[in-house]
C-alpha cells in the first residue's frame, strides 16, 4: 500500500476539471475518488464527480492509472481529494464502502 500520485484541478469557462495520475496501486484493482469535507462535523465524504457515476477507476496491470473528472465545484482548503482502494473489487457508488473491510483510504491531499 505505497500508492502515490499527482492531482491538478483547473477551472476554465466555469468547468472544473480534475486530472490525476497514480502509481504503486494494486494491479487491476478498483479505486474511487472522494471529496473529504473537513469543514463538516463529523467529517463527510462525497464522490468527486458529485454523483458516484464516474468517480471510480481500475488500475492498470502495472499499478498505474490516469483519471480525468469533471467536478461540480472547485475545492477549497476545507476539502481534500481522497483515493479509496476498493478491496472487494467493486466501487460503492455514492458511498465509500466499509472502511477497513472492503474500502481503504490510500491517499489524501488538500488543495493549496
Amino acid at each position: 500500500m505505497a500508492a502515490t500520485g499527482t492531482v491538478s484541478i483547473t477551472e476554465k469557462d466555469g468547468k472544473v476539471t480534475l486530472n490525476a495520475t497514480f502509481k504503486n496501486l494494486q494491479p487491476n484493482a478498483s479505486y474511487s475518488l472522494f471529496e473529504n469535507h473537513f469543514d463538516t462535523k463529523p467529517i463527510t465524504f462525497t464522490p468527486m464527480d458529485g454523483t458516484g457515476k464516474t468517480n471510480s477507476f481500475t488500475a492498470r496491470a502495472d499499478g498505474t492509472a490516469s483519471v480525468t473528472l469533471t467536478l461540480p465545484s472547485m475545492l477549497t482548503h476545507d476539502n481534500a481529494v481522497l483515493v479509496i482502494y476498493n478491496s472487494g473489487g467493486q466501487p460503492h457508488g455514492t458511498e465509500r464502502g466499509q472502511i477497513g473491510i472492503d474500502a481503504h483510504h490510500q491517499i489524501i491531499a488538500r488543495p493549496e
